[in-house]
């Protein structure tokens, strides 16, 4: 196909019409504005832009990461003089997967987040949350990241509830609450100060999960069981112990129907820590809201 591109221009028509784009939307109409032939260039490039980023791609998956980024690099120069936010985006987005690949994970954070600022800002939001969903596992592993991953899940759930992506809004609702609820317990057991106001954003995230959950939201029977555990959990830390105990045999009767002997143990486990973790939250400062 790109072959077949490489014919369509005469000479150095297609340096030419490079040369004359500058990378804003005025420019673009202005060539548009030109005649069907002007009209038919720029929509070669368009096109040449998608096949080198398609290709990109795929010279990613056999792993021919130097190939791939040349092709990539073409595509974001071409979407970048044709003022296509969107497709910047996703060369950005490819870019971030070869270094990750290449284990440049500095790098490919800077490109991810380019990735996911160009779409979000051409509102695309299909696009924004696959930026997000690979940018979000590389600050869950660092501790110092804390806060910006919890900033870029919150991005996630906005897209994906622009969207109208019901099931994985909630399963990520889920995701984000287990994260948090994973802080909040190292916090308690080195004895760091809690926030109130923290543990109930928590909960919230959390029990509307759960509800969609037990209302037969999703396909993953394991979810309902991983939500009630979390719930269980939370609920320990804000002190309500009925709530907390009702979670959690909940979630083990839920597991014991899966014959889940894991998620039985790990409910077990967790209503035998109920008291030891509720002392332990007693002997903990937990600053209030105001």
């Amino acid at each position: 196909a790109l072959s077949k591109l490489s014919t369509f221009f005469k000479g150095s028509a297609r340096d030419a019409l490079l040369s004359s784009l500058d990378g804003t939307s005025e420019k673009v109409v202005e060539v548009m504005e030109g005649g069907e032939d002007c009209e038919k260039s720029l929509d070669a490039l368009v096109t040449e832009a998608q096949l080198r980023q398609l290709r990109g791609e795929l010279l990613l998956d056999a792993g021919k990461l130097a190939d791939a980024e040349g092709e990539l690099g073409i595509a974001h120069t071409l979407s970048v003089k044709l003022c296509d936010d969107v497709a910047v985006g996703r060369c950005l987005r490819s870019d971030g997967m070869r270094l990750l690949m290449r284990k440049e994970f500095k790098r490919a954070e800077e490109a991810l987040e380019a990735a996911v600022a160009r779409c979000h800002d051409a509102e695309d939001a299909k696009e924004e949350a696959a930026s997000l969903k690979l940018l979000i596992p590389l600050y869950k592993a660092s501790p110092a990241r804390y806060g910006r991953c919890c900033e870029c899940f919150q991005q996630l759930l906005e897209a994906l509830q622009s969207d109208e992506n019901t099931s994985e809004l909630n399963e990520t609702l889920l995701e984000l609450g287990n994260f948090r609820l994973h802080k909040h317990l190292s916090d308690t057991t080195s004895g760091k100060e809690l926030e109130f106001a923290e543990l109930e954003m928590t909960d919230l995230d959390l029990q509307g999960a759960l509800q969609f959950y037990q209302d037969g939201g999703g396909e993953d029977a394991g979810k309902l069981p991983e939500a009630l555990v979390a719930v269980g959990t939370i609920k320990m830390l804000l002190g309500d112990q009925t709530a907390s105990v009702n979670a959690l045999e909940a979630a083990k009767a839920l597991y014991a129907e899966q014959q889940d002997d894991d998620g039985v143990d790990r409910a077990n486990g967790l209503l035998s820590d109920v008291k030891r973790i509720m002392d332990k939250v007693d002997s903990t400062s937990v600053t209030p809201i105001g």
